[in-house]
């Protein structure tokens, strides 16, 4: 396995391995647009094929983690734990008064996942009238 901060990863690696978790494909546009938006970008490889990915969005003051996912077939081998240290070590030492993630609530490992790593529950809402899913 080989790791990556870089963001220029090919859309098509990005939408196979959010289908192959389940999520809807972006598309060429979308994730050129999201990752130029980053702030930080870390991914894994197997060979040539991306296994997973984190990212951070920020803006000096907050800071959101995204499209946390491993693809299915490389989970439970710490893939996960890796992206998410990494995330972690780049936001640890900032001053941020908010530093959060969304979990896809259909995954009940999600949570456990996540507060051992240190993260609390805590609500959050969505203007879901004004959204577009994705993969649609």
């Amino acid at each position: 396995m080989q790791d990556s901060t870089s963001k220029d990863i090919n859309p098509q690696s990005l939408d196979d391995l959010f289908q192959a978790i389940g999520w809807g494909r972006r598309g060429e546009e979308k994730w050129k647009r999201i990752l130029e938006s980053s702030s930080y970008v870390y991914s894994v490889w197997d060979n040539k094929t991306l296994v997973g990915l984190g990212r951070i969005l920020e803006d000096g003051v907050m800071c959101m983690m995204y499209d946390i996912g491993v693809h299915p077939n490389y989970q439970r081998r710490g893939i996960g734990t890796q992206i998410m240290n990494y995330l972690i070590e780049q936001v640890k030492d900032q001053d941020y008064v908010s530093i959060g993630l969304f979990a896809w609530e259909e995954n009940p490992k999600n949570r456990p996942f996540y507060e051992d790593l240190g993260f609390e529950h805590s609500a959050g809402m969505e203007l879901k009238r004004y959204m577009h899913p994705e993969g649609e």
